[in-house]
This record gives structure tokens, C-alpha cells and sequence, in this order.
């Protein structure tokens, strides 16, 4: 047990992610939609404005790394864009990989020795963002309808190929492409490239498929009781 706490990062990650969960089970019982989204709001405007602040002021910033081209943390900035023009239209995207995205960040940490307070702070705030916009997605009813399931997968190859190409271009490593994730987390129990790379896409599909029956259940059941 000992051995996969410290793989998974340790005694603190286990604690962080502990304080995280039930913070989260604690809106998903007791807020409501509107506080929820007042409450993400602050927490996404917070996340990145001192991220990305700090990182500057302390000439930290590499843009082969800090970049918000991982998955996780495009997909938090297009809440924000959601959110700042008004629009739903990205929701069902936005929910596809936050679910699986959120889980996944949560439970592996990617930090190392070298990673400074405000990048665990962000890295861990992210994706607890996911999570909370996603209860909010339930919470309010929407649906995710099979084209959108569909657009969500082209939209993700499309970022996918990008990331491939500018990790080609710049020698970095979004998205995984040239090397495992860095820190302690799971993927230290996976093959090395390129196998580990099915695996995760493999992860990532049936992350998508149990998110889509997951909200297509919670739509069908609410439309039942009504």
C-alpha cells in the first residue's frame, strides 16, 4: 500500500487529494447551481491570473512547459472562454474531458523536485475546476447528444496533431508525445513509447464513452421523474 501511495506522489498528494474530494463532495451535496458557478468563476480567475502571473514576475515561465496545451488545462481555459462570451456551445467538450481529465490529474501527480509552490497550486486547482464544472453540468440538466460526443473526439485529434507538431518543432513534450509524464503517477507502471501512448489514448476513449452513458443516464432519469 505504502509502495502505490508513494508511486501515486506521496503523503502530501494523498492528503491534497483527500481535502480536494471532499470540499467537492461537500458543493455536490449542499450548493447549488448558481453559488457553484460564482464559486468556479473565482476559483478559474484565481488559477490563472496568479499562475501565470507568478511564473512571469519570477522569470519562471518556459513556454515549453507552462503553455496551456495539455488537455486538461486548454479545456479549463475554454470554460473561461464559456464563460466570458456566454456561450454553451464547448460545454459538451468541455465535459467529455473533464470528467476522465480531472479524476486522472487528481490521482497522478506530474510535479518533480524542481517544480516550484504555484505550479502544484495550479496543477491540482485545475483540474478540481474540471470536476466542479462538470457537477454543474449535471447538476443543471444538460445533455451531450451523439454528434457532440463525435465533434468532441475530431476536436481533441485535431489539438492532438497540433500539440504533436509543435512538440516536433520546439522539442517539447505536451500531451506525452516524446516521454512519459514526469513526477510520480501511474504511468510509471506503463510500457515505454510508443506503447504507453495507445494506452492513454485507450484511457482517454473510454473515458469519453463512460462520460457520454453517464450523462446520458442522468438526462433519461431526469426526464422520468418529470
Amino acid at each position: 500500500m505504502t509502495d502505490i501511495i508513494n508511486v501515486l506522489g506521496g503523503k502530501s498528494h494523498l492528503l491534497t487529494l483527500i481535502i480536494l474530494v471532499l470540499h467537492l463532495l461537500f458543493l455536490i451535496k449542499y450548493a447549488n447551481v448558481t453559488f457553484s458557478e460564482k464559486l468556479l468563476k473565482l476559483l478559474l480567475s484565481f488559477n490563472i491570473l496568479s499562475y501565470y502571473s507568478i511564473l512571469m514576475m519570477t522569470n519562471s515561465f518556459d513556454f515549453k512547459i507552462h503553455l496551456p496545451i495539455h488537455l486538461c488545462y486548454i479545456t479549463e481555459i475554454f470554460i473561461i472562454i464559456s464563460y466570458i462570451f456566454n456561450t454553451k456551445y464547448f460545454y459538451p467538450w468541455i465535459v467529455l474531458n473533464g470528467l476522465g481529465g480531472g479524476i486522472s490529474g487528481l490521482l497522478n501527480s506530474i510535479m518533480v523536485e524542481d517544480s516550484v509552490p504555484i505550479e502544484y497550486v495550479h496543477h491540482y486547482l485545475s483540474h478540481f475546476n474540471l470536476l466542479l464544472f462538470v457537477v454543474i453540468f449535471i447538476k443543471s440538466k444538460f445533455h451531450i447528444s451523439k454528434i457532440d460526443f463525435l465533434k468532441s473526439i475530431i476536436l481533441n485529434l485535431l489539438i492532438f496533431c497540433t500539440a504533436l507538431s509543435f512538440n516536433q518543432f520546439f522539442e517539447s513534450n505536451y500531451w506525452f508525445t516524446k516521454s512519459k509524464p514526469s513526477g510520480n503517477n501511474l504511468s510509471f507502471f506503463f510500457p515505454e513509447r510508443p506503447y504507453y501512448l495507445f494506452m492513454f489514448i485507450g484511457i482517454g476513449l473510454v473515458s469519453y464513452f463512460a462520460t457520454y452513458f453517464l450523462i446520458k443516464k442522468n438526462t433519461s432519469t431526469n426526464e422520468i421523474n418529470n
